[in-house]
């Protein structure tokens, strides 16, 4: 039931995806930033 009620908010989920896709991408950079400085150390 849950599967199709989210089927439904598609086009509210790609509003949040509008703004969770940069804020994900931003994360994924400072992670990897992070761990260029940890090996480099």
């Amino acid at each position: 039931m849950s599967a199709h009620e989210n089927e439904g908010h598609f086009p509210e989920e790609s509003e949040q995806n509008e703004i969770g896709g940069p804020v994900v991408v931003a994360l994924m950079i400072l992670g990897m930033v992070v761990l260029i400085i940890w090996a480099s150390c």
